[in-house]
């Protein structure tokens, strides 16, 4: 059993690996601890697969603007504007934009929580019967 972080990050790599050989172009059931089984498209295994090979050797994930618009669940020309608004770091390299995968992490978490407050408000809204 894998004991430090960069040796578990390794064994998933290997893992994820494998099941990309095996998957094709077919969805692929992927199991985290022991959680409930998600299926995943070639695509996202692909890109959880780049992540969690940056993170096993060592260096921060880089993502295109492909794969950052699918993580975040949005258009990749609404990524390339919030890129070139500034509110989510990026590194230009030729005319690629390459989009850290912990600066991503970081504005969802934000995003979600606004979210969650604008849900907070409407509930409230709507219990105070301005709605």
């Amino acid at each position: 059993m894998p004991n430090t972080r960069s040796e578990r990050f390794a064994a998933l790599d290997a893992q994820l690996e494998v099941a990309l050989r095996a998957a094709g172009s077919q969805t692929t059931a992927v199991t985290v601890g022991g959680g409930e089984p998600i299926d995943l498209p070639p695509d996202t295994l692909k890109t959880l697969r780049k992540v969690v090979h940056g993170l096993a050797s060592g260096t921060e994930p880089m993502l295109t603007t492909t794969e950052a618009a699918d993580f975040l669940g949005v258009s990749r020309p609404y990524l390339t504007r919030l890129l070139k608004a500034g509110r989510i770091p990026y590194r230009k390299t030729g005319n690629r934009h390459l989009v850290p995968a912990t600066a991503l992490r970081e504005f969802k978490t934000r995003r979600d929580r606004q979210l969650d407050q604008l849900d907070g408000l409407a509930a409230a809204e709507e219990d105070l019967g301005l709605r």
